[in-house]
């Protein structure tokens, strides 16, 4: 099953060239031009992934994370901010917020899948860890 990435950004370039490289890395990709779009998008689509600009107009990338943190299904989205910032502020605003990564644009194609894959991994390694806890306490206690 192919993991789901929501990718939301204004500037409508850099949305469609970071979904055509994430199509090409076998992702399936829905997009969102702005904030106030991506919530509504997270909450009918449900994806694993959201890679997102900070600067946006009707709601910006902290208020959308501030909204997902809060949200029973989407609270524990994975996140990764993309922003054309360097200001260690504005990223340490992000990561306190719950963000759990952040790529400065301009990135390469290998930052971008790199740091998705990176993410995504570490999924499947937290449901592979629970799936090993459930069997040996099924095995100890229910046989």
């Amino acid at each position: 099953m192919k993991h789901k990435i929501l990718v939301v950004e204004d500037n409508g370039d850099i949305r469609e060239n970071t979904s055509e490289l994430l199509e090409l890395s076998d992702y399936c990709v829905c997009t969102a031009s702005n904030g106030e779009e991506g919530l509504d998008t997270a909450l009918q689509e449900r994806p694993d992934l959201i890679l997102c600009d900070i600067k946006m107009p009707v709601m910006d990338g902290f208020n959308l994370l501030e909204r997902l943190r809060q949200h029973p299904t989407l609270k524990n989205s994975r996140f990764i901010f993309f922003t054309s910032s360097s200001e260690k502020k504005e990223i340490e605003a992000g990561l306190q917020l719950g963000a759990d990564d952040y790529i400065i644009k301009p990135f390469t194609e290998s930052e971008l899948i790199g740091k998705v894959k990176n993410l995504l991994g570490s999924i499947l390694a937290f449901v592979f860890i629970q799936l090993e806890a459930f069997q040996l306490f099924h095995q100890q206690f229910c046989l």
